[in-house]
């Protein structure tokens, strides 16, 4: 078994509340350590949408291979890496990791993924930060969602060393999945990102087969009469109501035999570096110094950018 990591990245910055330790080489250096902690063998494509700064680019081509890409968006960039593990005839019984650039990992994140997909075979798709569980009473109508966190109280959680993994709702676009599962997916895939919004988490529920949207939340949330126009806005909610309708439709409609099962591990093993997001239970800013001091011991360099 090869484990694939394809990470998107861009060379610009957004708006978003950042921790004061955040950068995007702090970013990138814990995901080359958390690689280089994996007993198998492991392949890294980088898919860089635009110019990315020369330092990051060094430590890029240093560990594997660059992919200019033009894309402009992070919908186009991420549909576009979907199809890298079917156009590139990747093993359908390797595993991919599919990385966003603005996360931070644990030195056994990677390793961790690997673990519960050798010992948990009913999983398909894998994330490191998460939270949500099902309820007990949901239904593919309504999915339902657990008062309860992450691995709490439950008894079908798989215990994998000091973890415990449990059956997750959803994951962001930062997650994995064997390569026959992606192959499989593709068009549902590649198709739920149209549907605005959190696309991620509505993705992640039609592929385990729930209905993703509400009756309320088929038009989308309405846009403020003042910045736009009438017609533009019954324009947008009839065609969110279509897309998001079909993804329902899609959900609804897939046999038993191909609801997918997405599992995380209890505690988290990466977070996204969003202040009010970051994963709990985990002293990111020491575990940040960690990284710096593995990346000062690899002589690359060390950036804030």
């Amino acid at each position: 078994m090869r484990l694939y990591v394809v990470c998107r990245s861009v060379g610009s910055e957004n708006s978003k509340n950042r921790p004061d330790f955040y950068s995007k080489t702090l970013s990138l250096a814990s995901l080359l350590r958390s690689v280089e902690n994996v007993g198998i063998p492991a392949r890294l494509v980088f898919a860089n949408d635009g110019p990315i700064p020369p330092e990051r680019l060094a430590m890029m081509s240093a560990a594997g291979e660059v992919l200019p890409i033009r894309c402009g968006s992070n919908r186009s960039s991420y549909r576009l890496v979907l199809r890298l593990p079917v156009e590139r005839g990747w093993s359908p019984d390797d595993l991919v990791w599919f990385a966003e650039d603005d996360y931070l990992y644990t030195a056994g994140a990677l390793s961790a993924v690997v673990a519960a997909a050798e010992k948990i075979p009913q999983a398909d798709y894998f994330t490191l930060y998460g939270g949500q569980r099902f309820g007990e009473d949901a239904t593919r109508r309504r999915p339902t969602y657990s008062p309860r966190q992450r691995a709490d109280g439950d008894p079908d959680a798989v215990e994998i060393g000091r973890l415990r993994w449990y059956r997750a709702v959803s994951s962001t676009s930062t997650f994995g999945a064997w390569v026959h599962t992606i192959a499989a997916d593709q068009r549902l895939l590649r198709s739920a990102p149209f549907v605005g919004g959190a696309f991620d988490h509505a993705t992640c529920l039609a592929f385990q087969g729930y209905r993703p949207f509400s009756l309320r939340a088929l038009g989308g949330e309405p846009l403020e009469p003042g910045e736009h126009s009438a017609p533009r806005r019954i324009a947008r909610r009839v065609a969110l109501t279509g897309l998001r309708g079909a993804l329902n439709a899609a959900a609804l409609a897939r046999p038993e035999r191909d609801r997918r099962v997405l599992v995380a591990p209890d505690p988290d093993l990466a977070t996204h570096l969003e202040e009010g997001y970051l994963a709990p239970g985990t002293d990111w800013a020491a575990e940040a110094r960690d990284v710096e001091e593995w990346l000062r011991g690899t002589g690359l360099p060390v950036g804030r950018r």
